[in-house]
């Protein structure tokens, strides 16, 4: 008797990352409410033509890094904190040519329980100055998510000045740091956390084409109401799984559904010239190439882990030894 084996498909991304698919079943619970009519009725994959006017494309990202965890001793209780730096920018696509924008590093002394104070690292000839923010929570993991914040939120200021000056914006991640509701700023999101669609509708997403996309839907929570559609921008290989080179994309419902159905059709078009190989990014396809080119430049402006982390540990022992 043969026995029936199952047929294992590969997730791309190596183990050092998370999955890009990170939902289990389809049925899943899920908050907000999902209306899979706002487009149309008929739930099919759409092409839509490609889009020949000059565009100022512009991707909006951001990286962080923890240069040191730290932890004081205040009536005889820990109180925990972290250097860390962010580095946020974007890169601007015009008449096929790309350059940076805008690319700034920021650095931050963060201290949990109501601490607050700065300090100024020597490294080399440089002297980094980390701003001191206080937090209210204090356990690590808490801290870090602070440092995320921070981030987010610059990067969401620089989405709002270019959408503001008529670029077109595709921002790295989800819009729940956008404030400003009817800014048309296109999130791109690699990991697919919630499937959001019932599974007869998700049903076409794996069988997509490059260049292809479902039909809008909405996502309505009562806080970021948005409309969203899922693009393949460039197939897997036999071995990967079905899902590799699928992004979901979000706009704002406050945009209206026209210009949704607008955006949603530049990105079908845009996007997939984008798709990053392998062999330059290990989160290929999904990592489009001008936003692992900005990661990459961004992280080299971050400046040498190591020489930081002495700086550090030499101010702190200055501190000890005083």
């Amino acid at each position: 008797m043969l026995e029936h084996r199952t047929v294992l498909r590969l997730d791309p991304w190596p183990p050092e990352y998370d999955s890009a698919v990170q939902f289990g079943e389809i049925e899943a619970e899920i908050a907000g409410v999902i209306d899979t009519t706002v487009e149309t009725v008929g739930w099919e994959a759409i092409r839509p033509q490609t889009h020949s006017a000059s565009l100022n494309l512009c991707f909006v990202d951001g990286v962080r890094r923890v240069e040191a965890r730290v932890i004081a001793d205040v009536d005889h209780r820990p109180v925990h904190g972290l250097f860390g730096s962010t580095g946020v920018g974007y890169t601007k696509i015009c008449d096929h040519n790309a350059s940076f924008g805008d690319l700034s590093v920021e650095r931050f002394l963060i201290l949990g329980a109501g601490l607050k104070q700065s300090d100024v690292i020597r490294v080399g000839n440089l002297d980094l100055c980390f701003e001191g923010v206080s937090s209210s929570l204090n356990s690590p993991i808490e801290l870090l998510g602070e440092l995320q914040n921070l981030m987010r939120t610059f990067e969401a200021k620089l989405g709002h000045q270019l959408a503001a000056s008529g670029a077109c914006v595709f921002a790295d991640g989800p819009l729940t740091y956008y404030a400003i509701a009817k800014q048309e700023v296109v999130g791109i999101i690699k990991s697919i956390y919630l499937p959001y669609l019932s599974p007869e509708h998700f049903a076409i997403v794996s069988t997509l084409e490059p260049g292809c996309r479902t039909p809008l839907f909405a996502i309505k929570d009562g806080k970021y109401n948005r409309y969203s559609w899922f693009l393949r921008v460039a197939k897997g290989r036999a071995v990967d799984h079905a899902l590799a080179g699928i992004l979901r994309l979000e706009v704002r419902e406050a945009i209206g559904v026209d210009r949704a159905k607008e955006m949603a059709n530049l990105s079908a078009t845009e996007l997939p010239r984008f798709a990053s190989s392998p062999i330059r990014d290990p989160r290929a396809p999904q990592n489009l190439l001008p936003i692992g080119a900005l990661e990459s430049e961004l992280r080299r402006r971050l400046g040498d882990s190591v020489l930081v982390r002495r700086g550090i540990e030499k101010r702190l022992l200055e501190g000890v030894s005083g």
